[in-house]
């Protein structure tokens, strides 16, 4: 394994996945076996990097966010991690997020001590030398690579993601209207101020609404205080998933 040069940051591996995905089609990727599992399908390069980026990130993401960052993996590959246990997929309004599972953890993990695979081209060297890095790293430090990838304090996750999470919590159906008041309080440790500017972000997203209650009589004065601008209105609620 190589020695390493220093700790590579998580959001390295969705950039060089991303270059080495633009620049190969998964279906002429030859196979990569699985680690210690047997399998008569093809494990593609592609899919491997998926595995990583979800890994790097320690935690649930919007698919979408994925694809934007450069790796968009098409449902015939998603579909081989869900049947090989590695992966869950949750449907999310139009979208679908993913995460790892315990056996997708090991698999990830597998990767920073294996060998960069056929057909990976110079993203797949690149890659796979910062992983042997950090490996040799981790190694050297009795480090667990779920302690390293650990996501940060809840202050600092991304909002956006959080907000999603929130409204999912509390609305019964995707497009539900829900409350700004009600959802603010599942975000604490969150700055107002970034909360409005992800609420304000997020406003502009195909699958988002958020507007004032067309009653302003019955506002409490919770959900007054709740509201976030937009533009030249006070607004109290949001919908996701329409």
């Amino acid at each position: 394994m190589v020695s390493d040069i220093g700790i590579p940051p998580p959001s390295l591996a969705t950039t060089l996945c991303g270059w080495a995905e633009s620049a190969i089609d998964p279906r002429a990727t030859p196979p990569v076996r699985s680690l210690g599992m047997s399998d008569d399908k093809p494990i593609t390069f592609a899919m491997r990097c998926m595995l990583v980026v979800l890994m790097a990130e320690a935690r649930e993401l919007p698919n979408a966010r994925i694809a934007d960052r450069g790796l968009d993996l098409k449902k015939e590959y998603r579909e081989r991690l869900v049947r090989r246990g590695w992966i869950s997929v949750r449907k999310e309004g139009r979208g679908i997020s993913l995460e790892l599972t315990e056996a997708g953890w090991a698999e990830a993990i597998a990767q920073l001590s294996a060998d960069p695979p056929a057909g990976g081209g110079a993203g797949g060297a690149a890659l796979y030398t910062v992983l042997n890095r950090l490996g040799g790293f981790l190694d050297r430090s009795d480090m667990a690579a779920a302690e390293f990838f650990a996501p940060a304090a809840a202050g600092s996750v991304e909002i956006d993601v959080r907000i999603r999470k929130a409204y999912a919590e509390i609305a019964r159906t995707a497009g539900e209207m829900v409350s700004l008041a009600d959802l603010r309080p599942r975000l604490a440790g969150a700055e107002r101020g970034d909360v409005d500017a992800a609420l304000v972000a997020l406003s502009g997203a195909p699958d988002v609404r958020i507007i004032p209650e067309s009653n302003q009589k019955t506002l409490t004065a919770a959900q007054r205080e709740a509201a976030v601008r937009i533009g030249n209105q006070e607004r109290h609620l949001i919908a996701i998933g329409v």
